[in-house]
């Protein structure tokens, strides 16, 4: 007897696969038992709990692009749905799943966190219980589950959290789109995206909560709690001091780096852009560098002298002119210089290169709290080479226009 072809045996697993989410619906979920429906009559199999008048609510796997995803869909084009990697444990899908359905069933909001999308309650999803409580629109969360689909539903694109972006909420309000992340390394950081302007804005998060501006981007997560955090948001764009960004700050390599990983170890030693643009002049460079560095939240930072061109109480600005890499050892180095420069107490270290750094030499200025940021010379644009360089950069895309839609 021959072997069934693979598509056979692939649909008879999905076919398997539903129907233990069936049964794992059924057990967790007994309240809506009577309603649940697996549908395998067709290619696309769902799972569903029928509502009235012939309305549902579905899971099933979806194609979005290039992936295969999770959904759960609300009945007709009335709402968002639910966006889950294909990984997604069992019991979450089935969670998610009646967590919408018994909100149709009862006229009642979706319950937190599962009405953002997520599984667990977060700092993330209790900042956006805050939030929606006051009356903002929260767009999007992301915590545990950072897959989301944005654009009118015939249309939409699959959107995943990266890997640096951390944790965030994004909110929409009159006058700005505004990103709440809680970083890894860095803490809250609040940025506003100012439609008048095209451009990112740092809420200086130090001088709103407490009086005085910090030295560095970010607020410690133990530092402030997730009420303080929505109280400063629910003052709105007027009453937040914004450092927008309107020169050259970007977060995205330079074409010429772009689909290179962090290390950037692979780049040789002649590796520079050939676009035929000339370098930016010292003043230039300096300004356009100093600029971005105060709008990203360093707060002491300014210009110095022909010998330091950037200064700053807090940090040692070291400019890496050599054409090499950054090596272990030259971060090693350069971190200690930054320690002797502390009159009192050591400083932290601040590299500017036109090169690259080490995947080791990256490891060690996060070990070492340094930011390490790539500048383009003919632009004068940052980029972030280790992590917590990239953490401070800002929101790696411009927020969608409202016309286009939910999902």
């Amino acid at each position: 007897m021959p072997f069934p072809p693979g598509d056979v045996v692939a649909a008879f697993g999905r076919h398997l696969h539903f129907k233990s989410l069936e049964q794992a619906l059924l057990d967790r979920h007994p309240d809506v038992a009577e309603r649940v429906v697996f549908d395998d009559t067709n290619r696309l199999m769902h799972l569903k709990v029928t509502l009235s008048a012939g309305r549902s609510v579905t899971l099933a796997q979806v194609h979005m692009e290039y992936s295969t995803v999770w959904c759960v869909m609300p009945p007709g084009l009335d709402g968002e749905p639910s966006v889950w990697p294909l990984e997604t444990p069992d019991e979450v899908l089935v969670d998610a799943l009646h967590a919408v359905a018994s909100a149709r069933i009862t006229g009642e909001a979706v319950a937190s966190p599962w009405r953002w999308n997520e599984s667990e309650p977060s700092d993330m999803t209790e900042l956006s219980d805050l939030l929606d409580a006051r009356g903002l629109r929260v767009r999007r969360v992301v915590a545990g589950n950072g897959w989301s689909a944005i654009g009118p539903r015939h249309t939409a694109k699959l959107d995943i959290a990266g890997r640096d972006d951390g944790c965030f909420v994004e909110v929409e309000f009159p006058d700005a789109f505004v990103r709440v992340s809680l970083k890894s390394a860095l803490g809250w950081l609040v940025d506003a995206y100012v439609p008048e302007v095209e451009a990112w804005g740092r809420v200086d998060l130090g001088g709103l909560l407490w009086g005085t501006t910090l030295p560095a981007p970010g607020v410690p997560r133990t530092d402030a709690s997730v009420a303080e955090i929505a109280d400063m948001l629910c003052k709105g764009l007027k009453a937040w001091d914004l450092e927008v960004s309107v020169g050259p700050a970007e977060t995205a390599a330079p074409d010429w780096l772009q689909g290179l990983d962090v290390g950037l170890d692979e780049l040789d030693e002649d590796s520079s852009p050939v676009d035929g643009r000339r370098s930016l002049g010292p003043r230039e460079l300096t300004d356009a560098v100093l600029d971005q560095l105060t709008s990203l939240g360093f707060g002491d930072v300014e210009e110095g002298d022909a010998e330091t061109p950037i200064r700053s109480g807090t940090f040692h600005v070291e400019w890496h002119n050599r054409a090499k890499n950054l090596s272990t050892s030259e971060v090693q180095r350069l971190n200690g210089l930054a320690a002797a420069a502390g009159e009192y107490v050591p400083k932290r270290l601040i590299v500017l290169t036109a090169a690259g750094i080490s995947r080791p030499a990256a490891n060690f200025a996060d070990t070492a709290k340094a930011f390490v940021f790539f500048v383009d010379r003919t632009t004068g644009r940052l980029m972030g080479l280790n992590s917590r360089a990239r953490e401070a950069g800002w929101p790696g895309t411009v927020p969608a226009r409202q016309d286009q839609g939910p999902w």
